[in-house]
């Protein structure tokens, strides 16, 4: 690594540190999609002031509603371009939308991030705006020693990766507004692993329909609750088809994957439930998640005609199948010079051999190479407890980090 980009990062970790704790106090919680605006002003005044070639795109309005029911929350996207005079470019994607926080913090709270024990404590500390400020001072390093990037950097640092991405990182696919090469999405890997895919998923949302009356007589309704139980109850059978050795996929370390199904993450009833009533709706949750190999619209076909299935057993005669989230596995093969490039960087600064793998969650990197058709890769900071209370990343994780995303800009792709 050059010796100057690694004493410039080594020499501000200090500030990394306070660049990444004003991003978390920016609390960008999505749903319903709070303080984006401030989020990507603030970005936008970093960019600009490296230099980078920066404007910000407002999703329109009917398209947010089309997507989340309303126009409350405007959703906003960030481009920022860094040309180097090369052939070729590379983007670097980043979302700034984090999960909502529950539970007692032992660190700090959610938005006012702590340090302990080396770590910063915070909502999207790790889960992701750990490698924004990662890759903005690997940016802000070649700018300052003035090295010269091995290729064009375009960054994009876009809304809703938690909710799908529909109006972050697929809508600029969508618009045209990615104008590059190569993708780097910063997440999906991490530590000396290269990500090379993600999982697919599918979210179905099933609502039983019954008739309300009084707990003292309930024969006079139909239980949605009881039908619901019946329901889940002949699911168990379908999910436990899914370990069948035919729909296993062995990742690039030899693991084996299975596909896998959860069901009632998201549960509830009717508007009008009480305890001394039968209740008339009951709905839950399907979390359906793909490995590579597996087709959506094939899933989707086989676990619908389950869901009917079981409640045909249950003579269920009002019902409702919607799917709220289908997002396609994508992999990327390990022998493509990209990943290949990005791996011997990774190996220059951790000083350790580098891997591959396929997450197991999604991100938004199908958008960049199923839809965008451009290879790509993930690679991020190692968060730890993400989407959890405690949530954190290591303060040495993240000037690893930024090195090897600047040893990445400084290398390049071989023969190009």
């Amino acid at each position: 690594m050059s010796q100057a980009l690694h004493h410039y990062i080594g020499e501000r970790e200090g500030q990394l540190v306070r660049n990444l704790q004003e991003m978390v106090r920016i609390g960008t919680v999505n749903p319903p999609g709070r303080e984006y605006r401030a989020m990507v002003d603030q970005l936008a005044a970093r960019c600009q002031a490296l230099g980078l070639c920066t404007r910000i795109h407002r999703v329109p309005d009917d398209e947010v509603v089309r997507v989340t029911g309303s126009a409350e929350y405007p959703r906003y996207n960030l481009i920022a371009r860094l040309d180097a005079g090369r052939a070729q470019t590379v983007h670097f994607n980043a979302h700034y939308d984090v999960v909502p926080c529950a539970g007692r913090w032992r660190f700090g709270s959610p938005f006012d991030p702590g340090l302990a024990a080396g770590a910063l404590y915070g909502r999207g500390s790790g889960d992701m705006k750990g490698s924004i400020a990662a890759l903005l001072m690997a940016v802000e390093a070649l700018v300052a020693t003035d090295a010269e990037p091995a290729f064009n950097i375009e960054c994009s640092f876009t809304a809703d990766e938690e909710t799908g991405g529909e109006l972050g990182a697929g809508w600029i696919v969508g618009q045209g507004l990615v104008d590059a090469d190569f993708a780097v999405v910063c997440e999906g890997a991490a530590g000396t692993q290269v990500g090379c895919g993600h999982n697919g998923v599918l979210w179905l949302e099933v609502t039983i329909n019954g008739k309300s009356a009084h707990a003292s007589r309930p024969e006079q309704g139909i239980n949605a609750f009881e039908a619901m139980a019946g329901v889940v109850r002949h699911l168990q059978d379908y999910k436990g088809k899914l370990c069948e050795y035919r729909r296993r996929y062995v990742d690039f370390d030899g693991q084996i994957r299975n596909p896998t199904l959860n069901i009632g993450g998201v549960f509830s009833g009717g508007a009008g439930d009480k305890i001394n009533t039968v209740p008339e709706r009951a709905r839950f949750s399907l979390d359906r998640r793909l490995v590579p190999g597996e087709r959506l619209a094939a899933v989707e076909r086989d676990l619908r005609r389950a869901v009917k299935r079981a409640i045909d057993a249950q003579q269920i005669a009002s019902y409702a199948i919607c799917a709220s989230l289908r997002i396609e596995p994508c992999v990327v093969d390990a022998d493509h010079a990209l990943p290949n490039a990005f791996a011997r960087a990774l190996q220059a600064v951790r000083r350790r051999g580098a891997g591959y793998r396929v997450t197991s969650g999604f991100t938004d990197l199908h958008y960049f190479v199923v839809e965008g058709g451009m290879p790509g890769i993930g690679y991020g900071v190692k968060g730890e407890h993400a989407h959890g209370v405690d949530e954190r990343v290591r303060v040495r994780d993240l000037l690893l980090t930024a090195r090897t995303y600047a040893e990445f800009m400084l290398r390049g792709l071989p023969g190009r």
